[in-house]
């Protein structure tokens, strides 16, 4: 009966033994045809079709058998497929005796089960122990009777095998632990210590009783105790082999020192059974260590005192160690450094060189000794000179170096700026565009010099390169060089000369030539002098015109003192005349003045065509004495002739407005001043400078408009069109501005109003002589200073002072 249709759903997957139910014949069987099969059956077909455990079904009286693909190894060869459809008395006969009551007992509703349960089957030719965990459980039909057995097994036999083999080789090995010397125990799979060989309790002096278990912690010291268990269970749980150190109590009362380790027994199925370990007296080695590690905090603790950079490796050249030094240099944290190693830190174009020296030092246990750039904390490399001493345990073994290391960067740059130097030296001679040589040592031997010096001595490069400069160059001896060349080189001070006179070979013959030159000290890092530089310029031709200039100078220079003199007498003589003049002049004016003015007095009876003649000459008279006075003031102003001093140009101002204070108020003038700085002047002539700019902004005041006049000063930044002064570059000066609101003038006049009798307005409607500004401009040129002036867009003017903060007369 081969049909799988929707009825038989519960025939359907179970892999090999699916496909094999399927193709039965259940009809020729017990079971009869699977369509009447009872619910109960067929339900369980199916569960024991798609489980992955060994699973068969014994039905009816008969015991008649399904079973699945996990069932099939148990039956071996002999018995399948012959098993299926036939009754279970049938296929385990040679056990029947056995497990057949089992079955009658399941029938009646009693389930049975056993693990590890040894059958004698012959199942592959032969009868074999096999050893099951198995179940037998009652299937119940619909009606509540039992209508078969269901099995469920697991073959236990390799395991049990593998378990007898074990307890087998543990016997053995026990005998064997309890002859050796280290202390061993054995625990379960969850650290249960069942077992110690002899050796444990001849130590500690206890019994099994006592020790087994967890037992053990009562011979650790308690200060251990706690993390010996902490770090076996967290081994325990990892299945891991375990290793740890701590001391153990020993029947004399005193505690010593065991390195303990235990490793996992697994079974077969690599799962953990046992495990096993051993304790072996390290004390000797532990106060050793103990030894060594109180050597080793000395001398870390000298190594974070100290500016050396000191680290350690072992024997293998993995550092161990970095002081503060290391990590102050590089920036890099400790861990950082064990991590990289120092050598990751090296310049890449040093590092291969010095692996070199430190890798053979290793292999020989030699001491190694290196310079090489390291990567500091801002980026940079910094040179170091590196030593490694091999250090040696207490037992003589090699356990690495001590390395130190100091900063010689600054060495290398100054070796660096020699070399460089050197070569700029070097350079600087051969490309120079005067004559150069370097001379070395007391014999002043030619180490270097260019074609224009080798041109000067009348020589070629091969004959004086290397040679004592004397031997080489015999013409230049004799002249008094030698006594200069060994002062240089003795005191160290340089000796220049110009236009000196040298018998020098040319074309053959010996000729005087004319020579500027510099004898320099050549001194080497360490401050000693090591030769001289020298540096020549042919200056004959110069020499030559400049005695043909010379005396033409000198004929030029007497007819220039002779015509200076005359100017002088000339210039003198032109003063006294104008004082004279000026005074002499103003005597018969005052007479003319004083008799027209007793005429004036004395006629009585005046028609008023002659008071008008004599007024006109009263007014002529006036006038001509204030400009007299006027030129006479002029001539005076001499800035040689004064003496230049602090002047509070707002205590000036001041005085100024005393002098004029009936004006200012008969006008209603006010006038604003607005800081004001102290300058080195000459007083008088402040008082005359701001005296008449603050008169000729009161005199050309307009008749409606009350006087306004603006003092102020700043510091000047240039500017302004001062076409002739020059400025001081080292100098301080004020920009000063005196405005008004006044008539003001066309400013295509602004250069002539300050030349001398200069007007622009007509004697009837201002007074004044036009020699105020033309002495405004005496006196500031008086101080090295300018002034201008300006045409204000809305009337008035305004007038620019710059004047020096302090006297300092321009060099000639």
């Amino acid at each position: 009966m081969h049909s799988t249709s929707d009825e038989l759903y519960f025939l359907s997957g179970g892999g090999d033994m699916g496909k094999l139910i399927r193709a039965t014949d259940w009809s020729k069987t017990s079971l009869g045809d699977p369509h009447s099969w009872p619910q109960s059956l067929k339900t369980m077909v199916s569960v024991i079709l798609n489980n992955p455990f060994g699973m068969y079904i014994a039905w009816g009286d008969e015991f008649t058998q399904i079973y699945n693909d996990g069932y099939r190894p148990i039956l071996g060869s002999g018995k399948h497929p012959a098993a299926l459809g036939i009754s279970t008395r049938e296929t385990f006969q040679e056990i029947w005796h056995i497990i057949g009551s089992m079955f009658d007992g399941v029938m009646k509703g009693k389930a049975v089960g056993f693990p590890d349960f040894m059958l004698p089957l012959n199942r592959n030719g032969f009868v074999e122990e096999c050893y099951f965990d198995f179940s037998y459980s009652p299937i119940y039909r619909e009606d509540g009777v039992v209508g078969g057995v269901l099995v469920t097994v697991i073959e236990t036999t390799e395991k049990r095998k593998a378990i007898d083999a074990f307890k087998e080789g543990e016997a053995r090995f026990r005998t064997m632990a309890d002859n050796i010397s280290q202390l061993a125990w054995m625990t379960d799979e969850k650290g249960w210590i069942f077992w110690y060989n002899q050796r444990w309790f001849e130590y500690t002096g206890t019994t099994l009783e006592e020790m087994q278990g967890w037992g053990w912690q009562k011979v650790h010291h308690p200060d251990y105790v706690n993390g010996v268990v902490e770090r076996f269970t967290a081994a325990l749980e990892q299945a891991e082999e375990w290793e740890d150190t701590f001391p153990l109590l020993g029947i004399d009362g005193n505690y010593r020192w065991f390195l303990s380790r235990a490793v996992p027994i697994k079974d077969h199925k690599g799962q953990v059974i046992r495990w096993f370990g051993t304790n072996t007296d390290i004390t000797e080695r532990m106060q050793s260590e103990q030894s060594y590690k109180e050597s080793e905090y000395r001398f870390r603790t000298m190594a974070e005192a100290t500016d050396v950079l000191i680290a350690t490796s072992d024997e293998t050249s993995r550092a161990t160690y970095f002081n503060t030094a290391w990590t102050d240099l590089t920036g890099r944290s400790p861990e950082d450094l064990l991590r990289l190693g120092w050598v990751d830190l090296i310049h890449a174009d040093d590092r291969q060189s010095f692996m070199d020296v430190y890798l053979s030092a290793i292999h020989q246990q030699q001491p190694w000794a290196g310079e090489f750039r390291l990567s500091d904390n801002i980026g940079g490399y910094r040179w170091l000179l590196s030593k490694g001493q091999p250090r040696f345990r207490p037992d003589g073994s090699f356990a690495g170096y001590i390395s130190s290391g100091i900063d010689i960067t600054e060495r290398k740059e100054a070796e660096k700026r020699v070399r460089d130097s050197e070569q700029n030296l070097r350079n600087t001679i051969l490309q120079a565009p005067v004559a150069m040589c370097f001379l070395k040592g007391e014999a002043l031997i030619v180490e270097l010099a260019n074609e224009r010096m080798i041109e000067l001595w009348g020589k070629s490069t091969r004959g004086v390169i290397g040679q004592p400069l004397f031997e080489a160059v015999p013409e230049a001896s004799g002249q008094g060089f030698e006594g200069l060349l060994a002062n240089v080189l003795n005191t160290g001070e340089t000796f220049s000369a110009q236009g000196i006179p040298v018998t020098l070979p040319r074309a053959g013959k010996l000729e005087t030539v004319y020579v500027n030159f510099v004898y320099a000290p050549y001194k080497e890092p360490n401050g000693n002098i090591s030769g001289v530089l020298a540096i020549a310029i042919d200056v004959t031709a110069q020499v030559i015109a400049r005695q043909q200039i010379e005396e033409v100078v000198a004929s030029r220079t007497k007819e220039l003192a002779e015509a200076n003199q005359s100017l002088q007498r000339s210039n003198a003589e032109l003063a006294q005349f104008a004082y004279i003049a000026s005074h002499d002049l103003q005597e018969p004016l005052r007479k003319v003045s004083t008799f027209a003015e007793m005429l004036g007095h004395s006629l009585t009876d005046i028609d008023d065509r002659s008071r008008n003649y004599l007024g006109k000459i009263n007014a002529a008279t006036a006038r001509m004495l204030t400009l007299i006075r006027d030129v006479l003031a002029y001539s005076r102003l001499s800035k040689e002739s004064e003496i230049f001093e602090a002047v509070d140009l707002e205590k000036i101002i001041d005085t100024v407005k005393n002098d004029f204070e009936l004006m200012i108020e008969q006008k209603g003038a006010v006038i604003n001043v607005k800081q004001l700085p102290t300058i080195e002047a000459i007083p008088l002539q402040m008082s005359q400078l701001f005296g008449n700019l603050v008169s000729n902004a009161l005199k050309f005041a307009r008749a409606e408009v009350l006087p306004e006049i603006t003092i102020s000063a700043s510091i000047w930044e240039g500017g302004g069109p001062i076409n002739q002064f020059e400025a001081d570059a080292g100098m301080q000066y004020y920009h000063i501005i005196c405005g008004d609101n006044g008539i003001g003038f066309d400013q295509a006049y602004a250069d002539q109003i300050f030349n001398i009798f200069q007007r622009l307005h007509g004697r009837a409607s201002y007074s004044g002589t036009g020699i105020g500004l033309a002495m405004c401009k005496k006196i500031v040129q008086n101080h090295y200073g300018a002034i201008w002036a300006e045409s204000h867009g809305q009337g008035g003017a305004l007038f620019h002072l710059i004047l020096p903060a302090r006297h300092k007369p321009p060099s000639v």
